[in-house]
């Protein structure tokens, strides 16, 4: 008997898919081939329907009808729901027992061009859910611009680490249609601070992060060209490595949202990227809605010189 296999078009929704009966011969599906067998198919794809019915649709003879049903049944494409006692007899309900048929050839086959909904994160997706609004993304990613900016006159470097981030929200989100990353000094002249917002990389890079420094939980410490993170107790957090994640309410439009992902440094940044992209279900395992604090501590686990991982330090 012919396999059921799942069909989805790459270029439509890809949440949705059909379950298709798939056979390496085409004589398999022979009794769909001919004019009455795609005619009653075609009717049973409406909705499922008894062969006295069926020839009263077509104008075919009820013998003829039920022979054609009897051949898509051995064929494996159509399949009796319920059966009834009518006059004395026994009438059967049938219906499409898959959404379609194809004749499968033994080739290679090619990548497909999506990601796999059984790997989505479902943490990652309740804390970006504001952003993914009907498999579209709706904000701004803002990273820091190349170009000396700022007061400082800084220049960013952490703006690449936003790909990982793409990737991941990637996973519930088709390709959007308008270009979503931003500078920060062009999303400030644009006027688009009332908007959701993704923003990468901290105060002395970034200067969208800096103006929203003070409405953070855990702070950036503007003593010392932003030396340091200070939580919620007042304690600084000096290292390197360390960096924060931290959703609140937009203040430019408190109907919005922003997420803040950022670090002391370059190297911070990155922590704070590997932290929600690559352990969300362990990092946001209790988040469900609303505001949002971690302060986190990048580490090198396999002992190259790179951050591949984070730890806790204290969580809001």
């Amino acid at each position: 008997m012919p396999q059921e296999k799942i069909l989805y078009d790459p270029k439509g929704d890809a949440r949705l898919g059909k379950r298709v009966l798939v056979s390496e011969k085409p004589d398999r599906f022979k009794p769909a081939s001919g004019k009455v067998g795609q005619e009653l198919l075609a009717l049973l794809a409406s909705r499922p329907m008894y062969p006295a019915e069926m020839a009263r649709s077509l104008g075919a003879h009820h013998q003829t009808i039920y022979y054609h049903v009897a051949r898509l049944e051995r064929a494996g494409l159509v399949a009796p729901v319920r059966s009834e006692q009518i006059r004395g007899g026994q009438a059967k309900l049938y219906a499409l027992a898959s959404d379609g048929y194809a004749v499968e050839f033994q080739v290679k086959g090619e990548p497909l061009p999506t990601l796999r909904s059984s790997g989505r994160s479902a943490a990652l997706g309740r804390f970006f859910g504001e952003f993914l609004r009907d498999g579209e993304f709706d904000g701004w990613i803002v990273v820091g611009s190349p170009l000396q900016h700022g007061s400082a006159g800084t220049q960013a470097r952490d703006g690449h680490y936003a790909v990982q981030l793409g990737f991941a929200l990637g996973q519930f989100v088709g390709l959007p249609e308008r270009f979503p990353v931003k500078l920060d000094t062009d999303l400030k002249a644009e006027k688009l601070t009332a908007s959701n917002l993704i923003v990468v990389g901290g105060p002395r890079n970034n200067v969208i992060a800096e103006a929203l420094n003070p409405h953070l939980p855990f702070k950036f410490s503007q003593g010392g060209f932003w030396s340091a993170i200070v939580d919620d107790a007042g304690n600084q957090h000096g290292s390197e490595l360390d960096c924060l994640v931290e959703k609140i309410q937009n203040p430019w439009d408190n109907s919005k949202t922003c997420v803040v992902i950022a670090g002391l440094t370059g190297g911070g940044t990155k922590a704070g990227i590997i932290g929600v992209c690559n352990q969300a279900d362990t990092l946001l395992a209790k988040y469900r809605s609303g505001p949002f604090a971690a302060l986190l501590r990048g580490t090198d686990k396999d002992g190259d010189g790179k951050v591949d991982s984070v730890e806790v330090l204290k969580q809001l």
